[in-house]
């Protein structure tokens, strides 16, 4: 397929659906339809025993059509296989019983450090958020994936204001000092640009893949920090016919994603 005849958000969603393993458990956030229909799509692709939570609704396996822009909203629970109470929800993230989620941020710093809470001084900022919400409970996933729907130094920085949600906090070996064993913190970022991983010894962030029609000097470019290369960067796997077929036909029918990523 080429580049012009899919959205960012679309390819955002393929890529993150291949991560995906069968039988995974996880969660998504609030603002989470991009990480909600790669989900989808995984579990009508290749893994169908996949299981996902609804942000703080405790929906289920939702079995939708059509994307709605919010995990919470009411169509997520009426179409669920089971709804988890919200006293459920938090004994499975303290438990280490999710195998992955899905979070984002104002600010996503080079060691994956999120911040949901303020931008600038915490006494006079210059912007207030939500809070930690959800994010507090990052030392009990397994797993982490964070993404974000703006890549800009704004968004990706050297170092958050606030850290809402720990990462590999310092870098090294830090994070494994603080939390317990199994919580292996983030382990990709997906943003409109491309895909990026973490440096297994010094948890810095990298660049994994390049999505079609971008470059590694545009990436550069949009990324706050010094951002390593590793030799042999490529392209993300564009999507498949199948897969933008099975996306906008089973998962988006009203093109939510396109909407939101216009195609290029």
């Amino acid at each position: 397929m080429k580049p012009d005849t899919y959205s960012w958000a679309e390819m955002m969603a393929v890529a993150i659906s291949r991560e995906m393993r069968d039988g995974y458990f996880g969660a998504v956030g609030a603002a989470a339809h991009i990480p909600m229909a790669a989900l989808r799509l995984a579990q009508l692709t290749h893994a169908p025993n996949l299981s996902f939570m609804c942000g703080g609704s405790g929906g289920l396996n939702p079995h939708f059509e059509r994307l709605a822009e919010s995990s919470s909203d009411y169509r997520n629970l009426v179409n669920s296989e089971f709804r988890y109470s919200l006293e459920d929800v938090v004994d499975l993230e303290t438990a280490m019983r999710l195998d992955f989620a899905f979070v984002g941020g104002m600010q996503i710093d080079r060691y994956g450090n999120v911040n949901m809470t303020v931008i600038g001084d915490w006494a006079k900022p210059k912007v207030r958020g939500p809070g930690t919400v959800g994010l507090i409970f990052l030392g009990g996933f397994r797993r982490t994936y964070l993404y974000t729907e703006h890549h800009s130094p704004k968004v990706l920085v050297e170092k958050v204001d606030f850290v809402s949600g720990a990462g590999w906090l310092g870098g090294g070996d830090e994070r494994s000092k603080v939390f317990r064993e199994g919580s292996d913190g983030p382990q990709r970022v997906f943003t409109p640009l491309g895909v990026f991983d973490f440096d297994p010894v010094s948890r810095h962030m990298r660049l994994l893949s390049v999505h079609p029609g971008r470059t590694v000097e545009e990436v550069r470019a949009a990324t706050g920090f010094e951002l390593p290369v590793p030799e042999g960067v490529g392209d993300t796997p564009e999507p498949t016919a199948e897969e933008l077929d099975i996306l906008r036909r089973h998962v988006d029918r009203d093109g939510v994603l396109r909407a939101l990523g216009a195609a290029r």
